[in-house]
């Protein structure tokens, strides 16, 4: 029942988004001063796509892994499943393994779900749901 309310949330979230327009560019936005167009001026950074069933990329695996393990060590308890937990999934990540994971089974829906929390027992709900 929580994993329903939690999923129901984070459809809810992702949704909210709206629609995507198209960036409106100024004709001068991309010029400079003196004449030289190779450095662009008022351009944003390329954002991923916010369809909650994509794939994740490289990069975003990587900053999710910093994420979970900085998580990870402010957890102070003494709980041995989410110290077991925590401990398998910071040796993933300092071992490179959690990457090539996260790519082949995370989506971004999962990434939404990690991000929204900042402690490990709800971190494992998401893990836990990620691979049903």
């Amino acid at each position: 029942m929580k994993t329903l309310v939690l999923l129901g949330l984070l459809l809810g979230a992702v949704a909210c988004g709206g629609s995507q327009t198209a960036p409106a560019t100024a004709a001068s936005a991309n010029s400079s001063s003196n004449g030289d167009d190779s450095e662009p001026r008022g351009a944003t950074n390329a954002q991923g796509s916010d369809n909650p069933n994509r794939a994740m990329n490289q990069s975003e695996c990587e900053q999710l892994g910093e994420y979970i393990s900085g998580v990870c060590h402010e957890t102070h308890t003494r709980q041995a499943r989410i110290d077991g937990w925590c401990s398998d999934i910071v040796s993933k990540i300092s071992g490179g393994a959690w990457a090539s994971e996260c790519t082949a089974k995370l989506k971004y829906m999962d990434s939404v779900c990690f991000r929204s929390t900042d402690n490990a027992p709800a971190m494992m709900v998401c893990d836990r749901t990620s691979t049903e």
